[in-house]
């Protein structure tokens, strides 16, 4: 029988090679560059590292904690100082990603949300924005929770892999959620808008499927 961890990896890599699939189309046609093709490329990249920190996180802790330990040295190296370096990484590499992750979710919101409402900025302003927005405030929250994590006394074997104080979880959790919680505000005002628009046209559209 397939191991759930075989699937998963399975899971993971399929869906890593599709994305590098449609950055490739994104980024080779030029008839494909505008705004809001980039916002969409933004996007797939960081489900791409997503993916790839979670399988590189994944492969670094089954190497610490997966091996047989039947020599002296091979307890040292699993207690030693760079092989928890390499966690700790993967572990900050995870959070940025999975918090890039949800924050370009809100880029993608909040683009569309401009365009229905008609906004005049000019589209480069607004994307410098967006990269802000996107790649650089999933910092203001991750060197907080590695600050928190490097100086908490709970032992969790130096990788940051557990949660036994969930303060240093929600500082992680809480902007994920505030992400969230403007993305279904946002799309509650985009239904808003929608429908007053339908409303608007609805003598001019006398086909239900059409509307």
């Amino acid at each position: 029988m397939v191991s759930f961890k075989v699937l998963y990896t399975v899971g993971y890599s399929l869906s890593l090679l599709t994305l590098i699939s449609a950055l490739l189309v994104l980024t080779v046609f030029r008839k494909l560059h505008c705004t809001r093709n980039y916002i969409h490329a933004n996007l797939f990249a960081s489900f791409g590292l997503r993916a790839t920190s979670v399988m590189v996180k994944d492969a670094l802790l089954e190497r610490r904690w997966g091996m047989e330990l039947v020599q002296v040295a091979d307890w040292e190296a699993l207690l030693s100082h760079e092989a928890a370096l390499g966690c700790r990484a993967a572990q900050v590499l995870m959070q940025y990603c999975i918090l890039a992750n949800h924050y370009w979710f809100l880029v993608e919101a909040v683009y569309l949300y401009k365009l229905l409402i008609g906004a005049v900025f000019s589209e480069k302003n607004y994307y410098r924005l967006y990269l802000y927005l996107g790649w650089g405030t999933p910092v203001v929250f991750v060197v907080p929770w590695v600050a928190a994590k490097n100086g908490g006394s709970c032992w969790d074997g130096q990788c940051w892999a557990l949660n036994e104080n969930m303060a240093y979880w929600w500082i992680i959790r809480i902007p994920i959620l505030l992400a969230s919680l403007i993305n279904l505000l946002i799309f509650m005002r985009i239904l808003k808008v929608i429908l007053a628009k339908l409303r608007a046209n609805q003598k001019g559209y006398a086909d239900y499927k059409l509307r």
